[in-house]
């Protein structure tokens, strides 16, 4: 008897130890999938991240200063293009004027040339006309005149003639020449004004070449600036990605660290419940029983509202993982094992409400949450397909469902496709 007794203190012992030792081995799904050394390593690559932000935006900066400056600089030479214009056309047009001067000077040196021609000639025919006749004109005057008053009025008379024709050849000399040097004059400021329009023309290419080459570089300068812009909007989608990362993350092992403490709790009270059990000898049947590694469905309904993997929270609606099945079960509906195994957790279990973890002392564990209703103790020893409780809608939950999970190592696993025979919502993933 006493033997008997010792062996139940024994296995009390073992259990406990068991209990103690799965602490840091079943954990709900997120346990141990996030460290602290992997969220330091996230801040980094973000602060990396940001750090490149800052660098291209550096850049950026410059390069739209540099731009600034340069279109500055091609406003101005356009202003002074656009006056390069106008004076060319002014130009032009002084230059035409100043043709059609000198070509109506050019006709008035003909006309007054042919005055002075003309004008010549009659003295010219005059002074022969004179000459041929010798002295006998001034005998003719000199015999017809009445009186020597007479004679010498006639004399004056040839005189003012031949004077007269003088001044006048003079006069239309004077008037060519007066033409001409207008003429001239024209001419030269015409000249002046080709030279200024052959300078205007020269410092008007040069500027359109330098307006060409500043928009060139303006061009330049912004498929540069759109592309750090780019760089830097893919960095910024990429620090995005990063903060949700970290969020969910952070989230994750907040979560994890306070599933562990809910664990470490009921593993304390599983163990003092197996220690008062070896010292009474007596209660529910436990111990060790290895699952037989083919998992079995937990319950009746096979309609899944969401499978495992990421997903909108439907409460929280972040991003984040969903490490079970949700099973579209009735609210009291029968669960069962789904495989053989020893119960490590058999209580309220944060956002999972009441839940029920197994051991299967092979590696892999299940977890099934939001019971009504709980029909196993920690420490109990179940057989695949046996009752274990009630489908409900407890801790965080929108309805009546069964959270089904299954782990191995600690973290939970993706069994999608694993079970046969299933139908799934619209909106469930699968």
């Amino acid at each position: 008897m006493k033997k008997k007794r010792q062996n139940k203190l024994i296995s009390s012992a073992l259990s406990a130890l068991l209990c103690l030792g799965l602490v840091f081995g079943v954990l709900p799904a997120q346990v141990f999938a996030v460290t602290q050394a992997e969220i330091d390593e996230l801040e980094r690559q973000k602060e990396a991240v940001e750090e490149q932000v800052k660098e291209k935006q550096s850049v950026v900066d410059e390069l739209e200063s540099q731009q600034a400056d340069v279109m500055e600089q091609k406003k101005a030479l356009d202003e002074r293009n656009a006056y390069l214009i106008q004076q060319l056309l002014l130009n032009e047009k002084q230059i035409l004027m100043y043709d059609e001067l000198i070509a109506q000077k050019a006709l008035e040196v003909e006309e007054a040339r042919r005055l002075e021609e003309e004008q010549l000639e009659r003295y010219r025919k005059r002074v022969r006309a004179m000459e041929e006749n010798g002295n006998g004109d001034f005998l003719s005057m000199l015999l017809n005149a009445n009186s020597l008053g007479e004679f010498l009025t006639a004399i004056d008379d040839i005189g003012e003639i031949m004077e007269s024709d003088k001044l006048l050849e003079d006069a239309y000399i004077a008037a060519r020449e007066n033409t001409e040097r207008v003429k001239a004059d024209y001419e030269e400021y015409k000249a002046g004004l080709e030279v200024k329009k052959q300078e205007l023309s020269e410092e008007k290419a040069g500027i359109e070449e330098q307006i060409g080459e500043a928009t060139d570089l303006i061009n330049e300068l912004s498929l540069i600036i759109t592309e750090n812009t780019t760089e830097i909007e893919e960095l910024e989608a990429s620090r995005q990605r990063l903060d949700e990362l970290l969020e969910s993350k952070k989230a994750q092992l907040e979560e994890q660290r306070r599933l562990e403490e809910e664990a470490r709790r009921a593993a304390e009270a599983a163990a003092a419940a197996a220690a008062a059990q070896g010292s009474e000898g007596g209660g529910t049947s436990s111990g060790t029983v290895t699952g037989t590694g083919s998992f079995a469905w937990p319950c009746g309904c096979t309609y899944i509202t969401s499978v495992v993997g990421y997903r909108f929270h439907p409460i929280s609606g972040q991003w984040k993982y969903h490490s079970g099945m949700d099973i579209g079960c009735q609210y009291g509906d029968s669960v069962w094992a789904s495989d053989s195994g020893t119960v490590i957790l058999a209580g309220v279990n944060g956002g999972y409400g009441n839940c029920i973890m197994i051991d299967h002392n092979n590696g892999y564990y299940t977890l099934y949450g939001h019971l009504s209703s709980i029909g196993v103790s920690v420490g109990q020893a179940v057989s695949q397909g046996e009752y274990i409780g009630a489908v409900g809608s407890t801790g965080v939950s929108t309805g009546p469902h069964l959270h089904f999970e299954i782990r191995n190592g600690g973290g939970a696993i993706d069994f999608n496709g694993w079970f046969g025979g299933l139908s799934y919502a619209p909106d469930s993933g699968g």
